[in-house]
């Protein structure tokens, strides 16, 4: 909680960071998360304290979305804490229709269906400071003061009136969200049209039915409009094939039979520029299109996301170009937008819309108003598979006309686009599943034969990741995009993922990421700053007593550790101990197991410090025999193919490269162990720095 008290100083990089740091807190310990909702109901009327909580337990939410859609069970655990203590807040009356208004605002500007826990009921709605008055009928006075209140407070804007509603709408009974809808798509005025066409892409069935049959009431009464109607054209493709889709489309055939004309918006506003990430591992995506008309520049921001579509929609007003600017190269410095055609963007959003709609999920309303400020009204859903897509690019990246040889060359020529391009850094599986399979390994080997495995029933996520990637590369005129849309291709007929260097580079992160998490100490720690009590100095013969009748010896285990603690990326004992441990002869008792891994310990200390010095080192290696040294090579071969994920790609020197070629042969010539020595002591200085 003490990240909660530093966030409330004002200071906004440090509510960024607050935010950040707990959010990754309250998915691993859940009941932080009651613990702030049970803060926050302390009081009767939520003070500046409580906001500041609201603000933090908003970040927790967003990130609990975010791991519930990567398949992470720790975001559906926070949220089961977080609704517990609501229920329990209410149980103890602590929970008021204050509170409720202020949660429910919390769960749906997440897109999180609201606990039922935050429903007031019939007293609480009628007790309000909006209980009718006059010879309204109740609802109708609730309704009429609730509207007038939040459109003055929206500015007349009906994007921002729909926000505020919806976000009303946990908090109210169910009964009264549908007659919200009824109410407002009968209003006579356009604002109230304009909201009607937002509740048609409102997660809720029943709303959108509610729109949809309010609507159809208006084209009766001949009250549509052309404005609307041309809306509709286009609205009910993004509509999930459901009853409200029925009746617009019914809707749409009496507009014709009626002479309804089409009647588009003003002339759309010029893009001046449009830029887009490249899709992380989750399949998530940022897009920016800049716009200008006459005087007047916004920002249009999009969220898409891979099996998830259109995510979030919305415009930025911007008071001068240059404040425009500043917020394109912010994205660009934050997540390595690059400059994309128009003709993509639109490419781009279609196909999110029709990921989202395989779901049944419409996309989100600020779709709407961003279309047509950007002059996309003809934008529908495109369903295509990954072959489709890397057709269309083919003509772009000049891979039609390769032969199945270029292609191959071009696949293998892939592995170095890690060291270049840093947002290749997100690509690795983070699920439970994947975290699962991975801890009920055995070893590290089974581990890493376990993640192939793993990888063969993701191959088609990956092709299509490889495909968007290379879709936004072309459109952005960079070579690099052929070398992503030929190993999307070599996926999808069929290759070995092993022969597949993208493939290989996102098995080498995932298991740098359990890795880091398996261990116990920080993973920043170097190997000399793990903190160990010193231990008995070791007599002679016993480490080699431990080893006896074992069919390996101590140059052997010296070699292994060697590997180990010059790795770049810190390993922790839990991962290496055990190889060491199988190695001795016979069962230990406890005090016997203890005083081996004191031994061990004390070796790979030793070794970590003279791997330092080149001289010192070489005069080790020279010291050991023939058979020795073989031995010696032998144990350093075999950490060398069991850790190679610890020696990330990126920031890799030539003398790592090297020290690894030679790590992994079962021989070497004079001159090759005369490197040995010095490329050690080059990797154990950049240890260091």
């Amino acid at each position: 909680m003490a990240a909660l008290e530093r966030a409330t100083d004002g200071n906004m990089e440090h509510r960024r960071w607050a935010r950040e740091r707990f959010s990754a807190d309250l998915l691993d310990q859940p009941v932080l998360g009651a613990q702030v909702v049970a803060q926050i109901c302390a009081s009767a009327e939520p003070g500046p304290r409580a906001e500041h909580l609201a603000d933090l337990l908003d970040a927790g939410l967003d990130a609990a979305r975010i791991a519930q859609e990567n398949g992470k069970a720790s975001g559906a655990r926070l949220i089961q804490a977080m609704e517990e203590a609501l229920v329990l807040a209410r149980q103890q009356g602590r929970l008021t229709p204050v509170h409720s208004l202020l949660f429910a605002r919390l769960w749906s500007q997440n897109g999180l269906t609201a606990p039922t826990a935050l429903v007031l009921n019939s007293d609480d709605v009628l007790q309000s400071d909006r209980s009718p008055k006059g010879t309204s009928s109740e609802g109708e006075a609730i309704l009429t003061d609730l509207f007038a209140e939040l459109t003055e407070q929206a500015g007349g804007d009906p994007l921002t009136l729909h926000t505020a509603l919806t976000e009303c709408f946990p908090s109210m009974p169910p009964e009264l969200r549908a007659q919200v809808v009824a109410y407002s798509v009968g209003r006579s005025d356009p604002l109230h049209a304009d909201l009607a066409c937002f509740w048609l892409l409102n997660p809720s069935p029943e709303l959108r039915l509610a729109a949809a049959q309010g609507l159809g009431a208006r084209l009766a009464k001949g009250a549509l409009g052309g404005r609307i109607h041309s809306k509709l054209v286009f609205l009910r493709s993004w509509m999930p094939a459901d009853a409200a889709r029925q009746v617009i489309d019914a809707l749409l055939k009496d507009a014709l039979r009626r002479g309804v004309q089409t009647d588009a918006d003003k002339s759309p506003w010029k893009i001046t520029e449009a830029r887009a990430s490249l899709p992380d591992g989750s399949g998530a995506q940022s897009i920016a299109v800049a716009l200008q008309h006459g005087s007047n520049r916004k920002l249009a921001m999009l969220l898409l996301k891979q099996g998830h579509g259109v995510k979030d929609a919305y415009a930025i007003s911007c008071r001068t170009a240059a404040n425009l600017k500043s917020l394109l190269t912010r994205m660009t410095k934050e997540v390595g937008a690059l400059k994309v055609t128009s003709g993509y963007v639109q490419s781009a959003v279609a196909a999110a819309l029709a990921d989202g709609l395989a779901q049944d999920q419409p996309p989100v309303p600020g779709l709407i108003d961003l279309v047509q400020l950007c002059g996309f009204d003809a934008l529908r859903p495109e369903t295509s598979s990954t072959a489709d897509l890397l057709g269309r690019l083919s003509g772009a990246v000049q891979i039609a006309t390769m032969t199945p040889k270029a292609r191959g060359d071009l696949v293998a020529k892939s592995d170095e686009l890690w060291e270049r391009l840093d947002f290749l850094d997100s690509w690795f599986e983070d699920s439970d599943a994947v975290q699962d399979l991975l801890n009920a390994a055995r070893s590290t080997k089974a581990a890493e034969a376990a993640l192939w495995k793993w990888l063969e029933t993701r191959r088609d996520w990956w092709a299509r990741i490889f495909a968007r990637t290379a879709e936004v590369l072309a459109a952005a005129g960079d070579k690099d995009a052929a070398a992503f849309a030929v190993s999307s291709m070599a996926l999808l007929d069929g290759a070995n993922l092993k022969k597949v260097p993208l493939v290989g580079d996102v098995h080498t992160q995932t298991m740098q990421a359990w890795e880091e998490r398996s261990g116990d100490n920080d993973a920043k720690m170097s190997f000399e700053e793990v903190p160990m009590e010193s231990p008995p100095a070791e007599k002679k013969g016993e480490f080699n007593s431990y080893l006896k009748g074992s069919g390996i010896s101590l140059d052997w285990v010296e070699g292994y550790l060697t590997f180990i603690v010059i790795t770049p990326k810190m390993l922790q004992p839990n991962l290496w101990l055990p190889q060491v441990l199988a190695a001795t002869s016979a069962p230990l008792t406890q005090t016997e197991f203890l005083r081996f891994i004191e031994l061990v310990m004390m070796r790979a200390q030793a070794i970590s410090d003279m791997a330092s010095s080149a001289q010192d080192f070489a005069a080790a290696l020279a010291a050991r025999s023939t058979k020795k040294k073989q031995d010696w090579l032998a144990g350093l071969a075999t950490a060398a193919s069991e850790f190679k994920s610890a020696w990330p790609k990126k920031g890799m020197k030539p003398e790592d490269i090297r020290l690894l070629t030679l790590a992994g042969r079962e021989a070497l010539t004079p001159d090759e162990w005369a490197e040995l020595a010095p490329l050690i002591a080059f990797r154990q200085s950049r240890n260091r720095d």
